[in-house]
């Protein structure tokens, strides 16, 4: 019996790999193995298979029946002999209330999944929340709201090593800035977006980040360089029948258009965009379409027309908006959405206050530089100075160099310490002689060559290491500009 509800689970973990994959094909396959738990009364695999089959509907968009059988596991999980599912659990009944547009009633389950993640150490399911309350403070025009919770989910992704939640967080807080305006800040959180997926296989963020792009120039006027990263998501997107991104990138392209005054070509455009929003849009995507459309059609003096889609844009405003007062309606927990909010953001600012508790700041023997050059003043003014040594490290990589900090601190000790010279460099005061000095470099430059950069998607160039003694600094070509030689005295 053992054996089998061995390979049971073995098989489910399998089946989650792939879920992305092969949707259709790893739903049926978590049916026959839910039949098969059932039949000798497991059930921890019974609720593990129940799971894979809500999060695969969930990826075909059945969105209503995943909720079902989701709220059927919530009541299943009570009889487990462990919590390891529940985080999991309220994500994905979190993710089926967003994809019914049940704002409110999505939110409360990311705060019940960010509590229980927390509590209970899953990483992806609390960064997940984090992605999904951001997501909800978009939805609901709190945008500055959205911009930090994305940027703190980004932050706690980059403290686990996820990278391709850290990417996903970014792309999101891409758009929360689109939609600040704040075009030129989207520019630099594309970028490293990008950098993290390098070997990631997910064609939907690639379509994504080019098309917000493509939106962040055109935001900037540089209509040629908004054409060619919105044509090429569109590509993408078409080539692999990437659904959403098939309609948002042809909005995208619209919008150009417009802006280049071909209008026809714009209107067609989001034809094409709103018959495929059809299939799946509760009104997200369909509002901008409609408001697109009575702009081009009131720069085109179609005052009719523009009357006419101005009407529907609000229509689809206003049924997202009674939707969300019917589910903060029927909220048993919270009477107000500013009680729901209330709670998020406490949940968040003491996320913070962890990451700024972990961060590379709360380091014992890292200093800022101006202290860390009054400590040299210091031991220069001294009859020890012949006892230090110093170690810098340099690497063109500036995304490597909080990783090289923490890997650099560990190399310290009481009377050591360690600072940022430049985005490329940091250098470590060793309170040892010249021999044992450059043992610690040695034992760097092997730490460096053998470290895997890759796992973290950071470039895997080899930092370069040089030891010099304290008299030596002023030869340092950065040092040597900060008046070094009048520490002597």
């Amino acid at each position: 019996m053992k054996q089998s509800k061995d390979q049971i689970i073995s098989q489910l973990k399998a089946l989650e790999l792939i879920i992305e994959d092969d949707t259709e094909k790893v739903k049926q396959d978590a049916e026959q193995l839910l039949l098969l738990s059932e039949k000798i009364h497991f059930k921890y695999g019974t609720a593990y298979s129940k799971l894979i089959i809500s999060t695969a509907q969930w990826h075909l968009m059945q969105y209503h029946a995943g909720f079902k059988v989701a709220k059927e596991l919530l009541q299943l999980h009570q009889e487990l002999e462990n919590d390891d599912l529940l985080p999991t659990i309220l994500h994905t009944l979190a993710l089926h209330s967003w994809g019914q547009a049940k704002l409110f009633s999505a939110q409360q389950f990311w705060i019940r999944a960010l509590e229980q993640a927390s509590l209970l150490g899953d990483n992806e399911v609390e960064i997940e929340s984090l992605i999904g309350l951001g997501n909800i403070w978009r939805m609901t025009n709190s945008l500055k709201d959205a911009d930090s919770t994305h940027s703190v989910a980004a932050q706690r992704a980059n403290y686990y090593r996820i990278p391709h939640l850290e990417a996903k967080a970014y792309i999101l807080q891409s758009w929360d800035n689109y939609l600040l305006h704040d075009f030129q800040k989207m520019l630099p959180i594309l970028l490293k977006a990008e950098q993290l997926l390098t070997h990631n296989t997910n064609l939907t963020w690639k379509a994504e980040i080019y098309d917000f792009r493509g939106l962040a120039f055109l935001g900037l006027n540089d209509l040629n360089s908004a054409q060619q990263c919105c044509s090429f998501s569109h590509q993408l997107s078409l080539q692999y029948n990437l659904v959403w991104m098939k309609a948002h990138s042809a909005i995208s392209l619209a919008r150009i258009a417009s802006a280049q005054s071909h209008f026809d070509h714009a209107y067609d455009l989001l034809t094409e965009a709103e018959v495929i929003a059809q299939q799946f849009d509760k009104g997200e995507l369909r509002s901008q379409i409609c408001l697109e459309q009575s702009r081009i059609a009131e720069l085109t003096k179609d005052h009719e027309h523009a009357l006419y889609s101005y009407k529907r844009y609000r229509q689809y405003e206003i049924t997202l908006l009674q939707e969300q007062s019917n589910c903060l309606g029927r909220d048993k927990t919270s009477s107000s959405k500013e009680q729901l909010d209330m709670r998020a953001k406490k949940l968040i600012n003491r996320i913070k206050v962890q990451l700024e508790f972990n961060s590379i700041s709360s380091l014992t023997y890292l200093l800022p530089l101006e202290k860390w050059l009054q400590n040299i003043q210091s031991i220069l003014s001294s009859s020890l100075n012949d006892d230090y040594h110093l170690i810098t490290i340099v690497d063109p990589s500036e995304d490597k160099i909080n990783n090289l900090i923490l890997l650099g601190h560990h190399y310290c000790k009481h009377g050591d310490s360690i600072t940022r010279l430049s985005n490329t460099e940091i250098i470590l005061l060793i309170n040892e002689n010249k021999k044992r000095t450059k043992d610690i470099a040695h034992s760097l430059s092997s730490l460096f060559a053998s470290y895997p950069w890759y796992r973290y998607s950071l470039n895997s160039s080899v930092p370069t290491i040089h030891d010099f003694s304290l008299h030596e600094i002023t030869t340092h070509p950065i040092l040597s500009h900060m008046h070094i030689e009048d520490l002597y005295g």
